[in-house]
């Protein structure tokens, strides 16, 4: 297993980007795309880019590319979107060349999100939220539905260690829908991005920012962040933070603290590639169901007779399954 893609001679333009148009890749990465229900008529602005992680339509971004449209709740205690505003992304499938119609079904809303996030309360203001982790959980499901689930890439939560010198791929959304003119046409391009670690500051949860980062030698304009950061395994290995004018990025990696698994709880933190599901045996100990729904997974033992159930390790592509020890 390597990276995903390389680009090819010529390719790579004066920023170091290369354009991607291979429709299995742009299944897994998507722009995101903020707008208000009550003005039909405005356009969308973009905002970020976002990728799947899972066959159960989650994906992944940074935090605070949504961090100005969310605000906290009325119970102080947690996180909603701002009046009028609405997040969808944008899921064109297969490639166009030019101008091209949308689909009803291309604009995909949001359909649940989940995140770590402080609550501030200084005197005399209003409550905000403070971000404590750079990751958040998107809910977005596919337009079209597969029996196989939705394409998604594999994470590294904790094998993977950072070196310098080390080459890593991103992709993502560059300068998404930056123009200006508001008759414009939707515009989202997506690139890849290679560069070389040049530093890395492991989690301190005495810093303002405490999630661990890594510095890139590499071009990242706004917009290619919550993008995917690759190592050289293929793996996802962290979340694009941001990008300096000069040729620095940022980047959110998951490894070295334990914020990334909490937050994505359904994968493996030990196998990229596999997700931590209920699994129900039979009187033999063979896997005959496996769910993320806790309940569901006990109804399906209830109405068998079986007893024997377990948290197990799956690869929903590949035969096969580990009972997961302490779950």
């Amino acid at each position: 297993m390597s990276f995903p893609i390389e680009p090819g001679a010529g390719e790579v333009d004066e920023r170091g980007l290369f354009l991607v148009q291979a429709p299995d890749i742009r299944a897994r990465v998507l722009p995101l795309f903020g707008f208000d229900p009550r003005r039909s008529d405005d356009r969308p602005v973009g905002h970020g880019t976002t990728f799947r992680i899972d066959p159960w339509s989650r994906c992944l971004t940074a935090f605070h590319v949504l961090e100005d449209i969310f605000e906290v709740d009325e119970a102080g205690t947690g996180a909603v979107l701002r009046p009028g505003l609405r997040l969808a992304a944008l899921e064109v499938e297969g490639t166009g060349f030019g101008l091209i119609g949308l689909r009803a079904d291309a604009w995909r809303p949001l359909a649940g999100s989940y995140a770590f996030c402080g609550v501030e309360a200084p005197p005399f203001q209003t409550p905000r939220l403070r971000n404590l982790t750079e990751l958040v959980v998107l809910r977005i499901r596919p337009a079209t539905q597969s029996s196989e689930g939705t394409p998604y890439w594999p994470l590294d939560l904790r094998r993977w260690r950072p070196v310098r010198g080390e080459r890593v791929l991103t992709l993502g959304f560059p300068n998404l829908d930056e123009e200006g003119r508001e008759e414009r046409p939707i515009s989202q391009y997506l690139y890849g991005s290679f560069g070389e670690i040049t530093d890395v500051e492991p989690a301190d949860g005495a810093r303002g920012r405490p999630w661990p980062v890594i510095r890139v030698a590499a071009e990242w304009p706004g917009g290619m962040s919550g993008g995917p950061v690759f190592n050289e395994t293929g793996n996802v290995i962290g979340v694009v933070s941001s990008g300096i004018a000069g040729g620095t990025g940022t980047a959110t990696f998951f490894s070295g603290w334990n914020m990334a698994e909490r937050i994505l709880g359904s994968i493996d933190p030990n196998n990229p590639g596999r997700f931590l599901c209920h699994g129900v045996f039979d009187d033999a100990g063979e896997l005959v169901h496996a769910t993320q729904d806790a309940e569901q997974a006990r109804r399906f033992a209830e109405t068998r007779g079986l007893t024997d159930h377990a948290v197990v390790s799956v690869d929903p592509h590949r035969e096969g399954w580990m009972r997961v020890n302490g779950r």
